[in-house]
């Protein structure tokens, strides 16, 4: 009797990526020079976020998010929040009003360090726990973060 072949269409390539993805995140704390990808998730969030063809991704960026956030010892589901606050009050708007794409690229980069940095250190105040400083490091987190998003989307 012969067996059934296995069926591939049913693996998705966002998979394959997010599979990628979770060993990039792990080994991204040892080297210093891999940015943890906050800038490039949260721009591809907020460009494909009401996107019904792209749901699956976008879930699987938010558990890659929710993961790095375990890793760097971030607030857990903060940039879940942090996103979701910022989607409506301000990414919506700068989405509508600006057309060049490049510029848009670097400021929601932008924001998405500094405005999720700010606001750590904000839920840091309120439980009374410790953030982390800015260093030089998030300048190369952006340089790099804006250069895969450059090269990629």
């Amino acid at each position: 009797m012969r067996r059934d072949s296995v069926n591939y269409t049913t693996i998705n390539s966002a998979y394959i990526l997010f599979g990628f993805a979770i060993l990039y995140a792990i080994i991204s704390p040892m080297f210093y020079f891999l940015t943890p990808l906050i800038g490039f998730c949260f721009y591809y969030l907020a460009m494909n976020f009401e996107n019904e063809d792209r749901k699956l991704e976008n879930i699987l960026i938010l558990l890659y998010i929710t993961f790095v956030e375990l890793n760097y010892g971030l607030f857990i589901f903060s940039f879940l929040l942090f996103f979701l606050l910022m989607y409506n009050l301000v990414l919506k708007p700068l989405k509508e009003s600006i057309i060049d794409r490049w510029i848009l690229k670097i400021i929601f980069i932008l924001i998405a360090y500094f405005g999720y940095y700010i606001f750590n250190h904000f839920l840091g105040n309120i439980f009374n726990f410790q953030t982390q400083g800015i260093s030089w490091g998030y300048l190369v987190f952006i340089a790099s973060d804006l250069f895969l998003v450059f090269l990629l989307l």
